[in-house]
């Protein structure tokens, strides 16, 4: 090797070094080398003499996909560690646990690869993990499963599952209260809470039949299918209408459309990091749990523009039989169609008759309504 292959070598691992700076597994086709303007344009025939140093050092790495070769960066630390190895055997199965990074390799797919007799195999693994070049360690979706993986590398959230795991085993009860906190900042951030009275009746009152008016009047009258208007307005007595109970509490009320503050992921993110305190949460982490509560019909996604928020969805999406009136959590009182329009709540239906004191037509709550 001449100087000036080896210096554009050195310089061409230099560049390549910068270009993964942000990106440690980034994979370079030899168009992508030629674009670092190391090697002289159009000179193919030097790139390629240069890649097959660079892979000779172990500083190269080939990685082969359908669309081509590609070559990933290796770490002048790591490469150095292959001029330790003293057989051929640990070389290869040193290779193989070092390209499959932290999901590990499995002993008997080192095996399989490389056609190895059991003993041949564990003697390899034996040196090189008296070297410590390489770890064992045990997956969560198979114990019994003998992986090897680089040493002192941490394993995949794949493989140890992740913050939702201890000592190998799903921590329910850590998801539960992680799901618990997630539903309360969901609640808070994506409702509006009023306080005062509200009807607490879960069914509307049984009124009197229409045109019968109760209080002060003699059984002639409550005989009589219907008064005239100048017959009500000579009455002293004002009707009375049957008691209607009321419950103070608090509950929850939608926010209008178009409102932006639903919380994000990433908001929500930030708020359990602070709960959940030596876990390593990350985002991906948990949208894992809101993507569960949204299958379980907790919260619901709600998009404005470019922002995806969460909102809880209300008691009667998940379970309104089982739900309390008096409780927080309850949105609104149950209503139908008739029930909103003013004649469902008027106080004075009695009273309503085309030419009297109130009438459909002339009703200002109606124009409201209708508005």
């Amino acid at each position: 090797m001449d100087d000036q292959t080896s210096i554009l070598k050195d310089q061409l691992y230099v560049a390549c070094e910068d270009a993964c700076s942000h990106d440690p597994e980034k994979l370079f086709s030899q168009e992508d080398l030629m674009g670092l303007n190391v090697v002289p344009p159009k000179d193919v025939k030097k790139l390629l003499q240069i890649i097959q140093l660079l892979t000779k050092e172990r500083l190269f790495v080939p990685v082969h996909f359908h669309n081509g070769l590609f070559w990933r960066v290796r770490s002048e630390s790591d490469a150095a560690k292959y001029k330790h190895l003293t057989s051929e055997d640990q070389v290869l199965v040193y290779e193989i646990i070092d390209s499959a990074g932290a999901e590990g390799a499995w002993q008997q797919d080192i095996k399989r690869r490389l056609n190895l007799q059991d003993n041949a195999l564990r003697k390899a693994l034996k040196e090189l993990e008296a070297k410590r070049f390489i770890q064992q360690f045990t997956t969560v979706e198979n114990m019994t499963k003998k992986m090897w993986i680089k040493f002192n590398m941490q394993p995949s959230a794949r493989a140890t599952g992740g913050p939702w795991y201890t000592d190998q085993y799903l921590d329910e009860a850590f998801i539960d209260a992680l799901q618990t906190v997630v539903v309360r900042i969901v609640k808070e951030r994506g409702s509006y809470r009023s306080t005062g009275e509200r009807n607490g009746r879960s069914v509307s009152p049984v009124l009197p039949k229409k045109g019968v008016i109760r209080g002060g009047l003699s059984d002639a009258a409550l005989k009589s299918k219907k008064r005239t208007a100048d017959a009500i307005s000579r009455d002293e007595t004002a009707p009375v209408l049957p008691p209607v109970s009321k419950v103070r509490g608090t509950v929850r009320i939608p926010l209008p459309a178009g409102y932006t503050g639903y919380p994000t992921a990433e908001e929500i993110t930030k708020e359990l990091v602070r709960v959940a305190r030596g876990q390593p949460l990350k985002v991906e982490h948990v949208q894992e749990l809101i993507d569960i509560l949204v299958w379980e019909n907790r919260i619901e996604e709600i998009k404005v523009g470019d922002r995806v928020g969460y909102r809880a969805t209300r008691i009667s999406k998940q379970n309104a039989d089982s739900a309390k009136l008096d409780s927080e959590d309850f949105w609104e009182s149950r209503t139908n169609g008739l029930t909103t329009a003013p004649c469902g709540k008027c106080p004075v239906f009695e009273l309503c008759e085309e030419g009297g004191p109130v009438w459909a037509g002339g009703c200002e709550y109606f124009d409201q309504w209708l508005s």
